[in-house]
């Protein structure tokens, strides 16, 4: 398993994505709630933030944790269950997560680039003796050091220097070394957050935090040129930003997307676009055509807004038929043998 995995597995155990954040210092119980996204440092130009507390009560989430742990463990894997994950951490993520808010730090690059340094931070509940006991057992390269007097946990990742630190007494962070430090600025009551982001704060306002997944992205500088070339046209120039949210309700995932640009015509011409997308797109086959019916796309002078309904009966079709495909990728074709 990879070093980075490893590091990785241990301090976040972020649900999306299979990871979310985990430390501590003995059993700390919260007895105040950190708002994870004032935590965020001022130059993000992306926020994420999970709503922990709702997608836990979920009943796919409930689902998700039952088929892990029918599921066998392979070789190298650093938990053997969902159950072993919370005996060796000591968090239960029905129980002791509230929020995780992901920040992307500094200017977004285009399609191509480099991948952007991010931010996690978590608000939770957890038990620091059992997180660095198993950091010791798995050989985790750590250098710790202290920060503004607080312990942090430095380690390298694909050439850049990463940090860990469990910030407070319900507050971890994990990302780039200077994003960690500002989190930790912030808890003690100095520096700015991306609240006091002047371009970011007007569409921060509108987050909606109730949802399970929401966000706000700073368009990039890069996307913003013209697309004249070929069969659809694209003018971007105006963009400012994406928001919009993931949520759940009335057995059907919901949400919504807004690009936010001044722009009438070019919003409207990015709409003949996107409907032509998914004109396109509904060859693909009858599963593929239904969701795609399930989304629509609209413009007004200042935005482009995509809204979703998925009802959970489709999200089933979709997962069983991206079985199938996996498995006709992975079966090798049964070989005729000649008979003499």
């Amino acid at each position: 398993m990879k070093q980075r995995f490893v590091t990785l597995s241990i301090v976040l155990t972020m649900v999306l994505s299979t990871l979310v954040v985990v430390s501590g210092c003995g059993r700390e119980k919260a007895g105040v709630e950190v708002n994870a996204l004032k935590m965020l440092p001022e130059n993000a130009s992306g926020v994420i933030v999970v709503n922990f507390q709702k997608l836990a009560q979920l009943e796919f989430f409930d689902k998700m944790i039952k088929e892990a742990e029918e599921k066998p463990a392979e070789p190298g894997e650093l938990f053997e269950s969902y159950q072993d994950f919370v005996n060796k951490t000591g968090i239960d993520l029905k129980k002791d997560v509230s929020s995780v808010a992901v920040a992307i730090m500094g200017k977004i690059a285009g399609a191509g680039k480099a991948d952007p340094d991010m931010v996690v931070v978590a608000s939770l509940n957890y038990d620091k003796n059992k997180i660095m006991a198993l950091v010791k057992e798995k050989g985790g390269k750590l250098t710790e050091e202290t920060y503004n007097n607080v312990p942090v946990f430095k380690f390298k990742e694909d050439g850049k220097e990463k940090m860990f630190s469990f910030v407070s007494d319900n507050l971890a962070a994990l990302g780039v070394a200077d994003g960690v430090k500002k989190v930790i600025d912030l808890s003690k009551g100095t520096g700015k957050s991306v609240m006091d982001n002047e371009k970011m704060k007007p569409f921060l306002n509108k987050l909606k935090s109730d949802a399970v997944v929401s966000l706000v992205i700073e368009f990039p500088e890069e996307a913003k040129k013209v697309q004249e070339s070929g069969m659809f046209k694209m003018d971007l120039s105006k963009a400012e930003a994406i928001l919009g949210f993931i949520d759940y309700a009335n057995k059907a995932w919901n949400g919504e997307f807004q690009l936010i640009s001044h722009n009438e015509e070019g919003n409207q011409q990015l709409v003949s676009t996107l409907n032509g997308f998914k004109m396109m797109g509904g060859a693909a086959g009858p599963e593929v055509a239904e969701l795609l019916e399930k989304i629509t796309f609209s413009a007004t002078a200042d935005s482009v807004k995509l809204e979703m309904t998925i009802p959970d009966e489709l999200v089933e079709k979709l997962r069983k038929k991206m079985e199938e495909k996996t498995k006709e990728t992975i079966t090798p074709p049964e070989t005729e043998t000649e008979t003499e």
